[in-house]
């Protein structure tokens, strides 16, 4: 995988020339990546209309996906909006009940963006896959993989931006599709390169341990520089000071070791399964609420070769 993104990274030169002309830049700074593209602010969006257009993103899935929307959008199950007086966290969250065969809980800051739809129509992504598990399999199989629990989010953010782009004006279409293109180059590749560090970090460190020495903050410093001139594009100015940036990346110290690949495949698989939809949705819906439902019974690559024929493979990412 990490051998295809670093040889595919100027697939996204495109749009790194697009997004500079936009912003009237010659350069363009890591910053200017993270812009918005609009001239005017964004619309804001009532919840109940972010709800509707979801729902109208659903429309080419099996009815079952609406049923499930409908009871988790109408039965109390969604924690709508910020609240930081009382301790609630920032961000989106979906907390499934599969033991309980009912509706999965989100919590959410919705603030009115459609960026905030986007993010709750990945939280429901979760709460359907939740859903189906738990009434389908024993509540001990309801689980699997970080980079397969990421799927169902990520395919409905697929569904999202698809219907964004077909039914918003042009200024928030290429917004949207803008800020989408732009978390495909961070996922392939940004979050590999955190991986392939943290794995040539602990073998530097292993490697100077079995000498009896340490290991530098300027040695892991070059690391990171290295891998940057490896998977960063050329057209985007760093600064020097970047060589210390894996020193604030919490996947690093606060989740288990090599985390960010899994962004990465679950990416490219839902990539994969999105092209099978489009390309033939009834046969697609059928296998996708049997790949939902499954659980581990059967393990992800099983799955994946028994409803779709698709394998974790170079192709893949070649494909993605």
């Amino acid at each position: 995988m990490n051998s295809v993104f670093k040889e595919r990274k100027d697939v996204f030169e495109g749009y790194n020339d697009f997004r500079k002309t936009k912003l009237g830049l010659e350069t363009l700074k890591p910053y200017d990546l993270l812009l918005e593209l609009t001239e005017e602010l964004g619309e804001e969006y009532a919840y109940a209309d972010a709800l509707k257009d979801i729902q109208k993103s659903y429309s080419g899935m099996d009815l079952l996906f609406n049923d499930i929307f409908l009871e988790m959008a109408t039965g109390n199950f969604i924690d709508v909006y910020p609240d930081p007086e009382n301790g609630k966290q920032p961000g989106g969250y979906c907390y499934g009940l599969e033991a309980l065969q009912a509706p999965a809980l989100i919590f959410m800051n919705y603030n009115g963006l459609i960026s905030d739809q986007k993010g709750l129509t990945h939280e429901l992504g979760h709460g359907i896959h939740f859903y189906l598990m738990g009434n389908s399999v024993d509540y001990l199989y309801c689980s699997g993989p970080t980079y397969e629990m990421e799927v169902p989010s990520t395919f409905n953010e697929e569904l999202f931006v698809d219907y964004a782009v077909e039914n918003s004006d042009r200024d928030t279409a290429v917004a949207v599709l803008s800020q989408h293109i732009g978390e495909y180059q961070n996922y392939f590749s940004f979050q590999p390169m955190i991986t392939e560090f943290e794995y040539k970090a602990h073998s530097l460190c292993a490697e100077k341990y079995a000498e009896n020495g340490t290991v530098s903050g300027a040695e892991l410093n070059a690391l990171w520089t290295d891998l940057s001139k490896e998977y960063r594009s050329n057209s985007i100015e760093y600064y020097p000071e970047d060589s210390a940036e894996w020193t604030y990346i919490n996947h690093i110290y606060l989740t288990n070791n090599y985390y960010t690949f899994n962004y990465a495949v679950s990416k490219a698989i839902t990539l994969a399964l999105f092209k099978q939809y489009k390309e033939d949705p009834e046969t697609f819906n059928k296998n996708y609420i049997a790949y939902l439902s499954a659980g581990s019974a059967l393990t992800p690559e099983e799955k994946l070769k028994k409803y779709f024929g698709i394998e974790i493979n170079r192709q893949l990412f070649e494909d993605a």
